[in-house]
């Protein structure tokens, strides 16, 4: 049996690590004999360092030169390369990709596009998406997209190339209900062809324990000594399709900085910003020159379990990068999600903690000091409204896990 994992982003950014983590052990659980190659869009050398039993490489579309040469390359040379008779194309792919055509090729089984947030086009990546599962399709594959966020899609031509290339992917599983009524309402995905899934990060729980690995990273970061701290993420967001997207920038950073402020002049919370994803650290040092208070600002980079031992040691939260606040949230922190997709406030609401999320256009800083100060007044009731918000949420929703046992059933019948 062959998998081919495709669409991973890569291990720079510890919330899609946790979820190419659970892709990895949720394929496993459905056939730990399982042969996995996977496409990373960058560290496929990380990659390898901690699953080294995964044939890694780089996916298609990483090629120097622009988006149409980037394009150029997909469509005379990776996909033509799949053709029968054509496989000597496969030599026109970039250095490093070379492999992934071949994998395409060679699977026998199944493709899984890893779980995250790629179907939107806010940037240029979600057409490299597109492009693999597509290419998937025209290989007649049985193929899966795991648990991720599916739109906004604006425009027809963004619309129709899903809508027209999703109709040969057979199990769709989006994480949120916004997601799940787009592929139906939208694209005109068919029903049974979606599954309703959770967010994976959601069964991912590994935390370092050892105190000899988390004790110095305290220290370090001043937190050994007891006192309250505001946990938080930030995003070095660019505010796509907003019409002034430098002033909405702006606000949002003087947005995080008064909350801090006054949670910290109000409480005496120590603010301290974890670092999800090292391109942030730039708006991260924005919200500490503008903030009043004091500010720690974590700029080292460390693995999720890690990662997530350190977001344990926060009172309350405060986050941006929403699978920071998964990462709280799971370790029963009272949480705030500051939303700038739609997965934060519709995976919130499936929680039934959708009180708790504010959109990033208009950070709504009374109501997020208000909560948070709320929290900090009874955290024992506090920590059991997320704990068995959580609980239900696991509960409720299906795994990827699941779903490939299905996919299972009908490959062998």
């Amino acid at each position: 049996m062959k998998v081919l994992v495709v669409n991973a982003y890569g291990r720079s950014n510890r919330g899609d690590s946790v979820l190419l983590d659970e892709c990895v052990a949720e394929i496993r659980a459905w056939n730990a004999k399982a042969a996995i190659s996977a496409a990373v869009f960058e560290g496929a050398d990380n990659a390898r360092q901690v699953h080294p039993d995964i044939a890694w490489s780089e996916r298609i579309g990483n090629a120097p030169g622009g988006k149409v040469r980037t394009l150029l390359l997909l469509h005379a040379g990776s996909w033509l390369a799949t053709a029968p008779g054509l496989r000597r194309l496969e030599k026109t792919a970039p250095a490093g990709t070379a492999k992934d055509p071949q994998c395409h090729a060679g699977v026998r089984m199944s493709f899984v596009s890893a779980p995250g947030g790629y179907i939107h086009d806010t940037n240029f990546a979600y057409i490299i998406a597109l492009f693999h599962i597509e290419l998937a399709t025209r290989l007649r594959k049985a193929v899966v997209l795991g648990p991720q966020s599916i739109g906004p899609l604006h425009g027809r031509f963004a619309r129709c190339w899903p809508a027209g290339s999703w109709h040969g992917v057979s199990h769709l599983c989006p994480r949120e209900s916004y997601s799940a009524n787009f592929l139906v309402r939208e694209l005109g995905i068919p029903d049974r062809q979606v599954y309703r899934t959770g967010d994976s990060a959601f069964w991912n729980d590994r935390v370092e324990e050892d105190d000899a690995v988390i004790a110095p990273e305290l220290r370090r970061l001043g937190l050994d000594d007891g006192k309250p701290v505001l946990g938080m993420t930030v995003v070095g967001w660019t505010f796509p399709r907003h019409a002034h997207p430098r002033a909405a920038y702006d606000s949002y950073v003087s947005a995080v900085a008064e909350i801090a402020d006054r949670m910290a002049s109000k409480h005496g919370v120590l603010p301290v910003i974890f670092n999800q994803v090292s391109e942030d650290l730039p708006t991260a040092l924005l919200v500490k020159e503008r903030a009043k208070t004091q500010i720690v600002i974590d700029e080292k980079s460390h693995e999720p379990w890690i990662l997530r031992a350190l977001i344990r040691r926060s009172t309350i939260f405060l986050g941006t990068r929403f699978h920071s606040c998964i990462f709280s949230m799971m370790a029963g922190r009272p949480t705030f999600a500051i939303s700038y997709l739609p997965k934060t406030e519709y995976i919130m609401s499936d929680l039934r903690l959708g009180n708790r999320a504010t959109p990033i256009d208009d950070v709504e800083v009374e109501r997020v000091v208000e909560r948070l100060s709320a929290d900090l007044s009874d955290l024992a009731r506090a920590e059991l409204e997320i704990s068995s918000a959580v609980s239900a949420y696991q509960r409720d929703f299906t795994r990827l896990q699941d779903v490939m046992r299905s996919i299972h059933r009908d490959y062998e019948a």
